[in-house]
């Protein structure tokens, strides 16, 4: 059996050569494991930014169709709230028939809810995976929708007080648990008698004062906030159709 011996003789020490050769190819085996673990990490943290920007944007998306669907529906309620104060400042409202009473002043207090799809934003926020979003535009816009979105909560719940409140005169004031009960707003005949809407004329001020308040609100708050809304998710939707194509 052949039997290899070092050059090296017994009990000689390495040379600083050795050391140095040894000591740079560790350094080099080490560094080049680092680099390698942080380009595997860059590669993985940039997968991971295109999959929640598109993610985003796709909810982002489903967000803009259900603000079109609030802001129509407000302003055909206020629609609807202005029809009913020119009425009653011409003297016309009682003129008019029982059905067309109970049909305008039902649409004049919807709810208008608006669910926001977060999805996507809740993961963002929790795991901290805003981190790996490089663009600082598209940061910035997402954390403008975000906070956007709190302030448009704030109005909503305002907004809804203000709708229960009108609620409560419209029951007062008129046959409503026609429309909310039996699901039509036709008069009828109860003993012999027509149906009315108007079941406590006095109340009818009260009930216009409560609508006009809930739709200015809804004119000067909650349309706008909505329409900046939309702005801002069109606006974001297009950033990332750019730059994560």
């Amino acid at each position: 059996m052949e039997i290899h011996h070092s050059s090296r003789k017994a009990g000689e020490k390495k040379g600083f050569k050795e050391y140095f050769l040894e000591f740079l190819m560790i350094f080099l085996a080490v560094t080049m494991g680092f680099f390698a673990e942080r380009l595997r990490e860059y590669f993985g943290d940039r997968e991971k930014e295109t999959q929640y920007m598109h993610s985003l944007a796709e909810d982002l998306k489903k967000d803009t169709t259900a603000i079109h669907f609030s802001i129509r529906r407000l302003q055909e309620d206020i629609g609807q709230a202005h029809e009913l104060v020119m009425m009653i400042a011409r003297n016309q409202f009682f003129s008019q028939n029982d059905s067309t009473i109970l049909a305008l002043t039902v649409h004049t207090g919807h709810s208008v809810d608006i669910i926001f799809n977060d999805r996507t934003s809740s993961q963002l926020k929790s795991s901290g995976a805003m981190r790996l979003v490089r663009h600082q535009t598209i940061s910035d816009s997402i954390l403008q929708y975000w906070n956007n979105q709190i302030a448009i909560t704030q109005i909503h719940d305002r907004f809804e007080e203000l709708r229960l409140e009108q609620r409560k005169v419209g029951f007062k004031t008129f046959s409503w648990f026609k429309v909310f009960f039996w699901g039509y707003a036709g008069s009828d005949i109860v003993n012999g008698i027509p149906s009315k809407a108007v079941i406590n004329p006095a109340n009818v001020t009260e009930f216009l004062n409560v609508t006009s308040t809930l739709f200015n609100s809804a004119s000067t708050q909650y349309v706008p906030m909505l329409q900046k809304q939309l702005n801002l998710a069109t606006g974001l939707i297009g950033q990332i159709e750019r730059e994560y194509p």
